[in-house]
């Protein structure tokens, strides 16, 4: 990796290339960048100790309904305090340009953790984050977990404490993807999907219990009521996402373990939009469960960002109970706008064989249904 535009832009054309068959990393001096960590269901499944995409989601299903918490070590014996910058410089980081008309450097793999300036409880997210200069971030909030906490904040006149770890197994990323309710701390649900209580430690300046295993930990404040332009980014539908007013987040230290590994999350590959599908997965296979027992499995398609189309398969006892699968999955996540439901003999990965089903098995005018919503 160089700092000239060209060798920039070859990070992205290099996981590009690589998406779905081979880690990629990027070495210059002592400087290093790592993408595409995992590269297919059955990758990210092996990663945290089961064999495939189907007891990917029982294991999940599982940490959601039995979270572990974590056990507190002291910095001592945290690899990721093992070297404090005398100076932040986030334009030194190996973060890259992932697309052609992004608005900038952006650090896509960190995990956000924070806590609600009421209860103390931690939350961990990911966010794009734009790099606007050497101590600055600019982050995109969704109306989620992170958003209530920064509005608490804000109601205060307070900035909030914000810690960014980057460089963790795929488990602890999977981990801050769940769709939970507001006051769970994902840090739990990471100790039960790892199969151990996860090793955390207190960061020096705001005391967030962060992964002692970190490769990285960024830390500072979303500053109050402070908003600068972010975007465009390229994003999971492979549409940029605009330019607008963002919070800034100031970053006031900067850790990291020796000879440490840089992660980025190309958008778009494999890598991003897994990470987003499993827990949505989840949510959809238990939503469905309540109103088919024989549900089998459930994906969103890749094609679709792993967002908006789903397919359930399941075994059907009674006529109309593919129809209230279909209603449930609708129900399971907001954001699904399709949903096709299939006989457990149909191999839903395989797209072909989806489509197949539908060629040959669907009566359009009897079997399609639309809804307004």
């Amino acid at each position: 990796m160089r700092e000239q535009p060209a060798v920039t832009h070859t990070v992205a054309a290099r996981l590009t290339d690589y998406d779905g068959q081979k880690t990629v990393i990027f070495r210059e001096d002592d400087r290093v960048l790592v993408g595409n960590t995992f590269n297919s269901r059955t990758e990210l499944a092996q990663s945290i100790g089961t064999p495939d995409a189907k007891s990917l989601h029982s294991r999940y299903r599982e940490a959601l309904a039995h979270p572990l918490s974590p056990h507190q070590v002291d910095a001592a014996n945290a690899p990721v305090l093992t070297v404090r910058e005398p100076s932040v410089r986030l334009d030194r980081l190996p973060a890259p340009l992932h697309h052609a008309r992004d608005s900038g450097a952006y650090i896509t793999a960190s995990i956000a953790i924070a806590r609600d300036p009421d209860t103390g409880i931690q939350n961990w997210s990911i966010h794009r984050l734009q790099i606007n200069g050497p101590q600055t971030l600019g982050i995109l909030i969704l109306p989620r977990h992170l958003a209530i906490m920064v509005a608490k904040a804000e109601q205060r006149n307070e900035d909030l404490p914000i810690a960014l770890v980057v460089g963790l197994p795929p488990g602890y990323l999977l981990a801050s993807q769940a769709i939970t309710p507001y006051g769970v701390d994902e840090a739990t649900i990471a100790s039960a999907l790892m199969g151990a209580p996860i090793a955390v430690v207190r960061s020096p300046l705001y005391g967030i219990e962060v992964p002692a295993e970190s490769e990285y930990l960024l830390e500072g404040r979303i500053v109050v009521h402070a908003r600068d332009l972010e975007g465009p980014f390229g994003e999971f539908p492979r549409t940029y996402g605009p330019r607008s007013p963002k919070p800034v987040v100031q970053i006031d230290a900067l850790y990291h373990r020796e000879s440490p590994i840089f992660q980025t999350i190309l958008p778009a590959s494999r890598e991003h939009l897994l990470l987003g599908a499993i827990p949505r997965e989840v949510a959809i296979l238990n939503a469905v469960s309540q109103v088919s027992p024989h549900v089998e499995e459930v994906i969103l398609t890749l094609a679709s960002g792993c967002h908006y189309h789903a397919v359930a398969q399941i075994t059907p006892r009674h006529a109309g109970e593919a129809k209230n699968a279909m209603l449930a999955a609708f129900a399971g996540v907001n954001e699904v706008k399709r949903v096709i439901v299939v006989d457990a003999d149909i191999n839903i990965h395989d797209p072909e064989d989806v489509e197949w089903a539908l060629a040959t098995r669907v009566q359009p005018d009897q079997e399609f249904s639309a809804f307004a919503y």
